[in-house]
Protein backbone atom coordinates (compact mmCIF):
# COMPACT_ATOMS: atom_id res chain seq x y z
CA UNK A 1 0.00 0.00 0.00
CA UNK A 2 1.15 3.29 -0.65
CA UNK A 3 0.80 4.52 2.78
CA UNK A 4 2.86 1.88 4.49
CA UNK A 5 5.60 2.75 1.68
CA UNK A 6 5.84 6.07 2.62
CA UNK A 7 5.94 4.86 6.42
CA UNK A 8 8.97 2.75 5.38
CA UNK A 9 10.76 5.54 3.72
CA UNK A 10 9.84 7.92 6.88
CA UNK A 11 11.50 5.57 9.03
CA UNK A 12 14.37 4.93 6.60
CA UNK A 13 14.89 8.70 6.93
CA UNK A 14 15.25 8.57 10.68
CA UNK A 15 17.93 6.17 10.24
CA UNK A 16 20.10 8.65 7.84
CA UNK A 17 19.52 12.15 8.88
CA UNK A 18 21.38 13.99 11.40
CA UNK A 19 19.77 13.33 14.90
CA UNK A 20 18.43 9.79 14.10
CA UNK A 21 20.18 7.09 14.67
CA UNK A 22 22.83 7.19 11.88
CA UNK A 23 22.95 3.57 10.92
CA UNK A 24 22.78 4.06 7.31
CA UNK A 25 22.81 0.12 6.63
CA UNK A 26 19.67 -0.24 7.79
CA UNK A 27 18.52 3.24 6.15
CA UNK A 28 19.88 1.78 2.62
CA UNK A 29 17.50 -1.44 3.22
CA UNK A 30 14.34 0.53 4.12
CA UNK A 31 15.01 2.78 1.41
CA UNK A 32 15.34 -0.27 -0.98
CA UNK A 33 12.37 -1.74 0.34
CA UNK A 34 10.68 1.45 -0.42
CA UNK A 35 12.26 2.06 -3.53
CA UNK A 36 11.20 -1.29 -5.10
CA UNK A 37 7.30 -1.19 -3.78
CA UNK A 38 7.14 2.51 -5.07
CA UNK A 39 8.12 0.81 -8.88
CA UNK A 40 5.84 -1.74 -8.09
CA UNK A 41 2.67 -0.30 -7.29
CA UNK A 42 3.30 3.44 -8.38
CA UNK A 43 5.42 3.25 -11.40
CA UNK A 44 9.61 4.36 -12.05
CA UNK A 45 7.97 8.25 -12.83
CA UNK A 46 5.82 8.24 -10.14
CA UNK A 47 6.79 11.57 -7.59
CA UNK A 48 7.17 9.12 -4.66
CA UNK A 49 9.02 6.38 -6.32
CA UNK A 50 11.49 9.64 -7.68
CA UNK A 51 11.77 10.97 -4.04
CA UNK A 52 12.76 7.30 -2.31
CA UNK A 53 15.27 7.03 -5.44
CA UNK A 54 16.51 10.39 -3.89
CA UNK A 55 17.13 9.86 -0.92
CA UNK A 56 18.61 6.50 -1.26
CA UNK A 57 21.23 8.33 -3.36
CA UNK A 58 21.83 10.59 -0.71
CA UNK A 59 22.07 7.59 1.92
CA UNK A 60 24.86 5.47 -0.47
CA UNK A 61 26.47 8.92 -0.99
CA UNK A 62 26.99 9.55 2.41
CA UNK A 63 28.66 5.69 3.01
CA UNK A 64 30.61 6.48 0.60
CA UNK A 65 29.13 3.71 -2.30
CA UNK A 66 28.64 5.97 -4.41
CA UNK A 67 29.24 3.36 -7.38
CA UNK A 68 25.97 1.29 -6.21
CA UNK A 69 24.21 4.72 -7.46
CA UNK A 70 25.16 3.79 -11.16
CA UNK A 71 22.98 0.82 -11.07
CA UNK A 72 19.96 3.26 -10.46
Amino acid sequence: HPETLDTVMNIANVYNKEGGFKDYGKAEELYQRALEGCEAQLGKDHENTKRCAFNLAICLSGTGEILKLKNM
